[in-house]
Parts: structure tokens; sequence; C-alpha cells
């Protein structure tokens, strides 16, 4: 299947990552110093361009920024099957990125449905330096019958095979996140309830639960700040060589 091309980011580095089954297509900000790499997921309906304002912060903290497109949306191939591939697909994106020069360390940082594909692939890594949820679903038959917005109910229904509302919900797995996790959620979020970050929390081993009452379910810039705030304190990022984590 071919993908319809990414857009061009002028501060970016565009990239694809071929495999057997699937081609991934993503960017990087790279840092100019050994620095741990945040690993972006897109939201439902997006790409690895949506996620570029939250990279140029990521990339002011002197960290490497990278985002890709999960399989089935816009730039790379394959169909999207709502976290089936996804351990295998991230999988393989951590190995690319360990190897890169200047990378000290991994972290996957999801938004919406981007945070369900990272608590899944997280389950199963054992050298992950960390873990961001922002606005996820942990639960998917719950988030089904509380969310405000229908067009969850329609996209689930017409995307995920019976086994999957069990399989597919981080909550099932949650125990067996090792590394340190920052869930995140807002108390003005619509699509997915807080309840579902506060669920994961509970059994997440290392999690920390960010809750921001005035945050829907699209973080703002300054809100953003605050979540790489958290993620910078309890994951132990640090500021490589010193000084601001903001890069001033």
């Amino acid at each position: 299947m071919t993908a319809e091309t990414l857009p061009p980011i002028e501060d970016a580095e565009a990239f694809k990552l071929e495999y057997d089954d699937v081609s991934l297509a993503g960017y990087a900000w790279w840092a100019e110093q050994q620095a741990p790499a945040l690993l972006m997921l897109h939201g439902w309906g997006e790409d690895a361009s949506t996620l570029a304002p939250v990279a140029r912060l990521i990339r002011s903290r002197r960290w490497h920024a990278v985002s890709i497109s999960m399989r089935g949306w816009r730039g790379s191939t394959g169909t999207d099957d709502y976290g089936l591939s996804a351990p295998k697909d991230l999988g393989r994106v951590l190995d690319w990125l360990r190897n890169q020069p200047r990378v000290g360390g991994t972290v996957l940082l999801g938004f919406s449905m981007g945070g369900v594909m990272a608590s899944l692939a997280a389950a199963r890594q054992t050298d992950l330096t960390g873990i961001v949820v922002v606005g996820a679903p942990s639960h998917l038959p719950t988030v089904y019958s509380e969310t405000a917005y229908g067009g969850v109910r329609r996209y689930f229904d017409a995307t995920l095979q019976p086994q999957q509302w069990e399989q597919s919900s981080p909550l099932t797995h949650a125990a067996r996140i090792g590394a340190p996790m920052v869930i995140v959620t807002g108390g003005q979020d619509q699509m997915c309830p807080p309840a579902q970050g506060a669920a994961m929390a509970k059994l997440v081993p290392k999690s920390r639960l960010f809750h921001d009452p005035a945050m829907g379910h699209h973080p703002d810039q300054e809100q953003w700040q605050r979540v790489l705030d958290v993620a910078a304190e309890h994951i132990g990022l640090g500021v490589p060589g010193g000084g601001l984590e903001r890069g001033q």
C-alpha cells in the first residue's frame, strides 16, 4: 500500500524506516550533544507532523525529539489496527533510535491514541528510560461507554476485533510496565475521561499521575511545558551539560 507523503518541515530531518511488512515515516529534531530521545506518537486522525510544536519544546530543553507516523497513518504504509502491531513496530523504531549518535536513553511520549500504543509497547520493553501518556485511554470498553465524543465509538466499532477490547487495553498490561511512567489527565477532557488515567496509575509500579483540572483533550503550549517538567522530574531525564531545562 502506498502512503501519502508527509509534508516537509523546515527545521526537522525527515526519515523513513523500511521493514519487510511496513514503512514508517517521521521527523527528527536532533540535539547537538548526548541526550535522551523522546519518541512521540500522535493521536487518532493525526500523523507525525502534528506533534512538531511539542517537538520544538522538547528540543529547546536540549533533548532529541523524534515523531513517527504509526502504521496506516499519513507517511507510513500498512493498515491501522489499533495496537495489534504497535509493540512490534515501536520496538523496531526504538532499536533504531538507540543506535543513533548522541542518544542516551529513550522515552515514549504518546498523546491520546498514541498513548495507548506507547503503553502497549512499553509493556514489552526492558530498557526503556521512561514513558509519558497524555489523555490516553486505558480500558477500551469503559472509554466506549463513558466518552462524550461519539466518534470514538464509531471508530472502535469499525476497527477493533473482538479480542482487542481487552488485548489492546493498556490496563490489561499495566503491571508489566517497568519504566517510570507519567500519566497525564485533564479535568476538561471530554474525549478521554480522567478516570482512565487514574485507573492506570494504580497498576503501573513506577507511575506518577499528573492531573490538570483546566486541561482539555489537547494541551496548549504551557500545559505541554508542565507535562515536560513533570516528565523530567519523575523519569530523571536531567539536563545535558547542566543549565536550565528549557534551554534558556
